[in-house]
């Protein structure tokens, strides 16, 4: 299998990583293996590190079970992913952050905002990805298609 030279590294964030940021993370996986002709796992061979955190996270938790219902609709598992918080260690030498609401760019402006990291809006709008946490599958079904939308012209922007 052929490495590439070039690395990149982008980070989901929401707020207990177990909802938006997990679902975004697999998602993007699927859509830019798909693009590239490589199953998920041949993402690091290709150069690309896909994670995703949360600003007030508790690491080690599950997936919400309607994030992982609606995913695997899609083909992708959330059954191994643990939540993680936020810290330098996870988002160092990003080369973007992108976060879910205006409200998670400010309290990630706040926390970092000596380190100069690439945090933006996954939302090209720049409108909020609401929460879906309690919500029915419906909602997650929601906030899944709102997520995949933006995802899509985020592999498009990154692979042209």
């Amino acid at each position: 299998m052929e490495k590439i030279e070039r690395r990149m590294k982008i980070v989901f964030v929401c707020t207990g990583n177990t909802c938006r940021s997990p679902m975004a993370e697999i998602v993007f996986k699927k859509l830019l293996a798909e693009k590239l002709g490589c199953q998920i796992h041949e993402l690091p061979d290709k150069g690309f590190e896909i994670l995703s955190g949360g600003l007030a996270a508790y690491d080690g938790m599950k997936a919400s079970p309607n994030a992982t219902i609606v995913v695997q609709k899609l083909g992708v598992s959330l059954e191994d992913h643990q939540s993680r918080y936020v810290d330098m260690d996870l988002i160092k030498h990003s080369d973007a952050v992108l976060v879910m609401t205006k409200n998670h760019l400010d309290i990630f402006q706040d926390r970092f905002h000596d380190q100069h990291l690439p945090v933006h809006m996954l939302s090209f709008s720049g409108s909020d990805i609401s929460d879906p946490f309690g919500g029915d599958e419906k909602v997650y079904s929601q906030c899944l298609s709102e997520i995949q939308e933006n995802l899509k012209h985020l592999v498009f922007k990154i692979l042209s």
